[in-house]
């Protein structure tokens, strides 16, 4: 026999607003359901906040609260498990999640490095690591690279999701050849029926070497284009410097400009540091007047190796700026990346696992054909434990699961916000993602701590959420 006393689900949490309507929300972390009301949602959450039993509760508030109002809320929290008689209801939604989470781990991605040397020396700059020996810096040569991508090919046989590639670096044009070539053997194995569904290929550039041969292949393929611009050009020139520590931004407009007069619609990959985040309006309106792109992504600074990051900026206040320009950016239209990850989720509603696909779904590949899960490991030999000459000499017996297999994917694809104890009671545990495993690692000495930036991040994204989408209800609807 079911027990007689409610409880609130262990994740259950009530947001106020604290305006002059005193407006509150319970909000179900896992499920996402979520009511809004007046003080009345406050005084059941507080009722329910240990074992009490119903007709006990509507008795006791029924002096403040018209009865029939009471049945009706307290109806709707047992019906969805926001309030529950026991335990188990709790463990049976989180268990549903993290089984789904859990067996999210096919590959469908891989970040293609031509070669990790760069160009520019980026003062905040997580790969060009003076604390880290880089793996070899000699550029990917064609051979590898036909290799890499048969191999990727014949490992997302049978995905069911959709496949993609992101060139990366490193500056992936100081290995041209390669990049196009590359490019364009993909279309030839999609052709050929090798990629058994077409692939979204990006490629990541600071836009310094752009030419018409390379916007020629990225017309020719279909390729989408990120440029690396931090604002206007003081804001980015103090940070986005070349080796000679001459500032880049006039060439890497004039990438772009190439770009966009070839038709293409290159978006921006903005990097959010010391120089640029006080002045995120000027940024952000620079992007829309002079860059219009269709979309953009804001980075988060990574740590280096022992020393965190020279040019880091506080979490909370990175959250803050970032729904500030999110909030413009979306007036005009203009998709951003890096809070979007976290809205959509929350409309939709869908569960966001994991933020980062290398904890499962993802290999990296870098210039030498070693493969490893994570890009930001790329001067960490250990991180990248298989080759791609190893694989392509078993090609008949390679297949996803082939991956994990190797102990290091194996653990990757198992971190995950409801697979680490720190994150269960999170309000944002739905939105998440994890962050990044390698700030982890840096920061605290193992991937399965908290990402503390992306924690902050998310945290401050998800009360926004609620109050904006109040502030959009429908008026009948906020009176209800």
């Amino acid at each position: 026999m079911r027990n007689s006393t409610y409880q609130n689900s262990r994740f259950l949490h009530l947001f106020d607003r604290n305006g002059q309507d005193r407006v509150f929300c319970i909000f179900h972390s896992l499920t996402q359901r979520k009511l809004y009301g007046g003080k009345i949602l406050r005084d059941i959450y507080k009722s329910f906040a240990s074992p009490s039993e119903i007709g006990a509760v509507k008795e006791e508030l029924s002096a403040a609260y018209p009865v029939a109002i009471l049945e009706r809320i307290i109806s709707d929290l047992t019906t969805h498990d926001m309030i529950t008689p026991d335990t188990q209801a709790d463990l049976n939604t989180y268990l549903n999640f993290f089984h789904t989470g859990a067996n999210l781990y096919e590959i469908r991605h891989t970040y293609f490095i031509p070669v990790s040397d760069c160009n520019l020396r980026c003062r905040y700059c997580f790969v060009e690591d003076e604390n880290k020996d880089l793996l070899p810096t000699g550029k990917m040569t064609s051979d590898t690279a036909k290799k890499a991508l048969e191999v990727f090919a014949k490992l997302t046989a049978g995905q069911r999701e959709k496949i993609s590639l992101t060139f990366y670096g490193g500056e992936p044009l100081l290995n041209k050849p390669v990049l196009c070539n590359s490019m364009r053997y993909v279309r030839e194995l999609e052709r050929d029926g090798r990629f058994e569904k077409p692939v979204e290929m990006s490629l990541l550039t600071n836009g310094v070497l752009m030419d018409d041969a390379v916007v020629s292949c990225i017309v020719e393929t279909g390729t989408m284009v990120s440029v690396s611009i931090d604002g206007p050009k003081a804001l980015h020139d103090a940070a986005r410097k070349d080796i000679a520590q001459t500032g880049s931004f006039e060439h890497a407009v004039k990438g772009f400009a190439m770009l966009r007069e070839a038709g293409v619609k290159p978006g921006v990959s903005c990097t959010l540091n010391q120089y640029n985040i006080h002045a995120i309006e000027q940024v952000v309106d620079f992007i829309i007047e002079e860059l219009q792109p269709p979309g953009m992504g804001f980075n988060i600074l990574l740590p280096t190796m022992g020393s965190g990051n020279p040019l880091d900026v506080e979490p909370e206040y990175a959250a803050a700026q970032l729904i500030r320009a999110f909030k413009r950016l979306r007036e005009k239209g203009i998709y951003e990346d890096r809070v979007m990850r976290r809205v959509l989720p929350f409309t939709e509603p869908f569960f966001h696992f994991k933020d980062c696909m290398g904890v499962g779904g993802q290999i990296v590949i870098a210039p030498d054909g070693s493969i490893g899960p994570c890009q930001a490991f790329l001067g960490n030999a250990d991180y990248f434990p298989i080759n791609v000459d190893e694989l392509h000499s078993n090609f008949a017996g390679i297949d996803s699961d082939t991956i994990y297999q190797y102990p290091l994917f194996e653990e990757w694809r198992y971190r995950f916000p409801l697979n680490m104890v720190k994150c269960a009671d999170c309000v944002a545990i739905s939105i998440c993602g994890g962050g990044c495993p390698y700030a982890s690692m840096v920061n605290h000495g193992s991937i399965w701590e908290i990402d503390e930036r992306i924690c902050h991040q998310a945290k401050a994204i998800q009360e926004w959420m609620i109050w904006d989408a109040y502030e959009n209800m429908p008026g009948e609807e906020k009176a209800a």
